[in-house]
């Protein structure tokens, strides 16, 4: 096989990895409830596999990054893949909370070392020319949680939780894939640097300050808004269901993840106009807003539609956008995308688990709330992070 049509077919597959995470991701939101049945616990109690599925993920997250810049990348995603599709055909007869979270726990963990690997063999693959690519994987996320809530629903009239040995089967397909995959040539461990818009081939930046120290504290963007994107992606589905019914709620997933996966397509075709900085602030700003009308004007279906769907439409680019935000300035090896990935972790264990425990008390307006105030601490951590980008680049 050519080397042109061997990046043709591995760049598919990993389109279509994202796709099975982003399905993963957006089942979770419309099975919750089922799942808390299942176990015999309520809502308010059973968030707490959010936190554990976030543990998994962490330490999926740490210890991918320290293998991917060392093995074959596609042989550990594989078996990442074949450990999700197994966990995820079990998940189903976890009959207490005990088991259901022991359960989770490898599932974060597989899914963080398929996450790490497939955003770092697109950046090794595509190097200069990665950022409509970004773009792409992350719409293919938010396509994969537009028919979630929707697959779940097909499942209504028997059992909601069917829905994760049907991702059992996607997984394991996807096992196959990478198994027979033989890596893109020229994606062996190398500095990326995305070019920015309209200026062709990118130069590397010399980062004048301590690389280490600036790098951690350039993923509080990550983690607060993970944090707002899951906690708010995670309770929709809740946040409809206990002020209208079941058919509003999956209609407003659906309707979210729809807008999710319509703004992260435009951005591909954003990524060489406009620059990451400036989609990232317009983005959490127009968020903050639909989230606020959420806030001031409960009750409402209405109102309830299209703060869903603006949110979805506002904060879709986002993550794509900051990966390529952050590699203008850092080279982005595997242990680098390690901690994107832990940040994205914390943010993700956190407060989706806060939103659950807080929801029995402050009722359904915590959700837009709590995701409001993420949203502020994300932009106030961009424009520090990412304001100076240029000055950092030039001093002397």
């Amino acid at each position: 096989m050519s080397a042109s049509r061997t990046l043709i077919v591995a760049t598919a597959v990993y389109l279509a990895a994202y796709v099975l995470i982003g399905a993963l991701g957006g089942a979770v939101g419309p099975t919750l409830g089922p799942l808390a049945s299942q176990v015999g616990v309520g809502l308010s109690t059973i968030g707490i596999i959010l936190t554990t599925r976030s543990l998994g993920y962490l330490a999926g997250a740490l210890a991918s990054s320290r293998w991917m810049d060392r093995i074959r990348v596609h042989q550990g995603m594989a078996v990442a893949a074949l450990v999700a599709g197994v966990v995820l055909a079990f998940l189903p007869w976890a009959r207490s909370l005990p088991l259901l979270m022991l359960l989770v726990v490898p599932l974060g963990f597989a899914t963080a070392g398929l996450d790490v690997g497939v955003s770092t063999m697109v950046l090794r693959a595509h190097r200069n020319r990665a950022a409509p690519f970004v773009s792409a994987l992350h719409f293919c996320y938010g396509i994969g949680g537009l028919a979630a809530p929707f697959l779940v629903a097909a499942f209504a009239v028997g059992k909601e939780t069917s829905v994760y040995p049907l991702l059992t089967v996607g997984f394991a397909g996807l096992a196959i894939a990478l198994f027979a995959m033989r890596e893109p040539a020229g994606a062996a461990t190398a500095r990326v640097v995305v070019s920015e818009p309209g200026a062709g081939p990118a130069a590397p930046l010399a980062p004048r300050i301590r690389p280490r120290r600036s790098f951690a504290v350039a993923t509080s963007v990550i983690l607060f808004y993970v944090g707002a994107e899951i906690g708010f992606a995670s309770w929709l589905y809740e946040f409809v269901d206990l002020q209208y019914a079941a058919a509003a709620a999956t209609a407003i997933t659906g309707a979210f993840w729809a807008a999710f996966s319509a703004s992260r397509l435009a951005a591909v075709f954003a990524a060489r106009r406009v620059t990451p900085e400036k989609v990232i602030a317009l983005a959490l700003a127009a968020g903050l807003a639909f989230v606020v009308l959420l806030i001031v004007r409960p009750g409402v279906l209405a109102v309830a539609w299209v703060g869903a769907v603006g949110v979805g439409l506002a904060v879709g680019p986002v993550y794509p956008n900051v990966i390529t935000a952050y590699s203008h300035r850092y080279e982005l090896t595997g242990k680098r995308f390690g901690g994107i990935a832990i940040a994205s972790c914390t943010g993700s264990m956190t407060f989706p688990w806060l939103i659950g425990r807080l929801l029995d008390v402050g009722g359904t307006v915590v959700v837009p709330a709590v995701t409001a105030g993420l949203l502020v601490l994300a932009g106030t951590a961009a424009w520090v992070v990412f304001g100076r980008r240029h000055a950092a680049a030039q001093a002397p």
